[in-house]
């Protein structure tokens, strides 16, 4: 397993330093890529391990130490979220709201002009938000002209998960039966399962932090400077792939310090290595807003304070999200089937909400985005897009609390603890610290999912302690334990963004032979009518209703808008130019732009209304979505435009 995370780290960090040297070179593209990556793939081949076993031979040894390790049912069940993420991630297009607001079309734009630029969007995310998950995913896009093979990036860091838990948590001085069990439970985290068939950018980066302080702590314990190495590259890819995790680099620095001598064996490769972790790390786009915007992260910026003003009060961000992250992890999965409120739970719940806000002590939390808020706008339920750990993980929390304070009533919980090292208790408590930090500064709407890369090394200090090996082997402990596994499997195969089972069969049925039921027809809502099935039905409107052929269209949108990476996989592959409000007409026009797809919303906000847009313009519609309908009353807005300029 170690080899592989080793690989996949090399991997990670040329992918995302090829990104930003191309870019400098004006070469992001194919012939680019491979001319980058054909030394680090002929340095691999010959670097691998040689082994004189026959094919045979090889084969059986990996099958015995495959049974030997998934011969358990918390293992198995792992193997059954793997399959499960591998399925959906297969059978459905990536449709999440921020993939295809914002994430998809950046690289869409960057490998159309053949470098990173500054993008003329009104989505300002696309050019200040961190860029690790879009190099990983620019080579697929290009070797493959789809968005349907990304999602193996966040499927390949979950592979890697549960090992790399189990190899942290036993260097922390967990007990291995107790890292063995929380290993499979964190795996289980609803943050990691549902985003392991996705294209969500939250908890793919766990593996690096994890892979860094592993490696870290490796290097020290065998004198090899070639783990510190990578462990610092890791620790920069860590903060490259989402602001939000910088503060993690704490934890690689504590854990690599005691083996700083090591990178002076070799001064030349260790400022090589270390140029390069900046490379994929944070700082080049943190340059690139200081140059831009004047400051390294213009969140100040008007399209991201249409989201929140995300200027925290620090006392009042941790405060809030005291509150705020422990709701988002207790939420329980299919609550919409739940008595006596159903899927109106989360309704009251926001308009709960509302009204604190505007009580004088809930001022104070007004600057947050969507302050205490539950997800119903844009997903239904608890979603890859919404998820923390779970209630599932909480109530194991619960469980062995309570059964550790059972023993100690019965005096069973005797015998010293382990000795540990000042670097080993550091590396326990400051995650807590960190996570202070992360409240003080970060009011994102559903910042739980945010937190993944956090998760594992919250429980270290608390799974140190004597006592969990006891725990773990009580029948009732390990059967809530499968139980909150099922539970997430049950979820995973189900989730509306990618079930697992005939779901527009089963739910057109129940809509047509179910009326009177409002809780089944609530449900057929979210399967038949959700915010993914709406993002494919336009996409599918943009590519039947574009002219083939057309080099450039153009795009007048909005924040959070998601028709873009649709307008680029159209027939013929068009370039798109957005276009702002405060944009000339003629602009388009001396672009070569003669078709272009309009928000209806985006005309609304800024415009007053499409007449007045359209004869700014001299423009005319040739299509809309929905198209209408004179047998449904009221009609139905349109949504989207298709208009040619004139």
């Amino acid at each position: 397993m170690l080899m592989i995370v080793r690989f996949w780290i090399l991997l990670s960090a040329a992918l995302v330093s090829a990104g930003w040297i191309l870019s400098a070179l004006h070469q992001l593209n194919g012939v680019g890529y491979a001319l980058f990556l054909t030394p680090l793939l002929i340095a691999v081949l010959v670097a691998r391990p040689k082994s004189d076993l026959p094919v045979r031979e090889k084969i059986q040894r990996w099958r015995a130490r495959f049974t030997q390790r998934f011969r358990r049912r918390p293992a198995q069940m792992f193997l059954l979220f793997a399959v499960l993420s591998f399925l959906g991630g297969c059978l459905y297009p990536p449709l999440s709201v921020d993939a295809n607001a914002y994430r998809l079309p950046r690289i869409l734009h960057w490998l159309a002009a053949g470098q990173w630029h500054w993008i003329h969007t009104f989505e300002a995310r696309m050019n200040i938000s961190a860029c690790g998950m879009e190099w990983l995913s620019a080579p697929l896009i290009l070797l493959t002209h789809t968005d349907r093979f990304l999602f193996l990036i966040n499927f390949v860091s979950y592979l890697m998960l549960p090992g790399l838990l189990f190899s942290v948590f036993t260097r922390l001085q967990v007990r291995p039966r107790t890292a063995w069990w929380w290993t499979w439970i964190l795996s289980s985290g609803l943050c990691f399962v549902l985003q392991a068939g996705s294209i969500v950018n939250d908890s793919f980066a766990v593996v690096y932090i994890l892979a860094a302080v592993d490696l870290a702590l490796r290097a020290r314990e065998r004198k090899n400077a070639g783990d510190l190495w990578l462990s610092l590259l890791a620790a920069g890819l860590v903060t490259g792939a989402k602001q939000s995790n910088i503060p993690l680099a704490a934890l690689w620095f504590i854990a690599a310090w005691p083996a700083r001598s090591l990178l002076w064996q070799n001064p030349w490769r260790s400022a090589a290595v270390f140029i390069f972790s900046l490379l994929v790390s944070v700082i080049p786009i943190s340059l690139i807003n200081q140059h831009f915007s004047g400051t390294w992260l213009p969140l100040d910026n008007p399209s991201i304070a249409a989201l929140g003003h995300f200027q925290l009060n620090p006392f009042w961000g941790i405060v809030g999200n005291a509150f705020c992250l422990p709701v988002q992890n207790l939420v329980p999965p299919f609550y919409s089937w739940l008595p006596p409120l159903y899927s109106y739970a989360p309704i009251l719940w926001d308009e709960w909400m509302r009204d604190f806000l505007q009580t004088p002590f809930g001022a104070h939390f007004a600057s947050f985005e969507k302050f205490g808020f539950l997800s119903e706008a844009y997903y239904h339920g608890i979603s890859e897009a919404n998820a923390g750990l779970g209630l599932g993980i909480c109530l194991m929390i619960w469980a062995s609390w309570r059964a550790l304070r059972q023993l100690r009533r019965e005096g069973q919980l005797t015998g010293p603890a382990i000795p540990a090292s000042p670097v080993l208790r550091r590396l326990r408590f400051a995650p807590w610290g960190l996570l202070i930090v992360f409240a003080a500064k970060n009011g994102a709407f559903e910042n739980a999912r945010h937190l993944a890369p956090y998760y594992p090394f919250l429980f270290t200090a608390w799974l140190v302690k004597p006592g969990h090996s006891r725990v773990t082997r009580q029948r009732s402990w390990q059967n809530l334990a499968l139980a909150t596994m099922i539970v997430a499997a049950l979820l995973l195969a189900t989730i509306v963004e990618r079930p697992l089972f005939p779901a527009q069969t089963v739910f057109r049925f129940v809509r047509s032979h179910f009326s009177n039921s409002d809780l089944l027809q609530d449900e057929c809502v979210h399967y038949l009518d959700s915010i993914s099935q709406g993002i494919a039905a336009r996409r599918n409107f943009i590519r039947q209703q574009l002219p083939a052929g057309e080099k450039v269209i153009g795009f007048y949108d909005k924040m959070t808008d998601t028709e873009e990476p649709g307008i680029w996989f159209a027939g013929g592959r068009p370039r798109v130019e957005c276009q702002l409000p405060d944009d000339s007409p003629d602009r388009l026009r001396h672009l070569g732009v003669r078709y272009v797809v309009v928000d209806a919303i985006a005309v609304q906000n800024h415009d007053g209304n499409l007449d007045h847009w359209l004869q700014r313009y001299h423009a005319t519609v040739i299509a809309q979505y929905p198209p209408p309908n004179p047998t449904v009353q009221p009609a139905r807005r349109a949504d989207l435009y298709i208009v040619q300029l004139n």
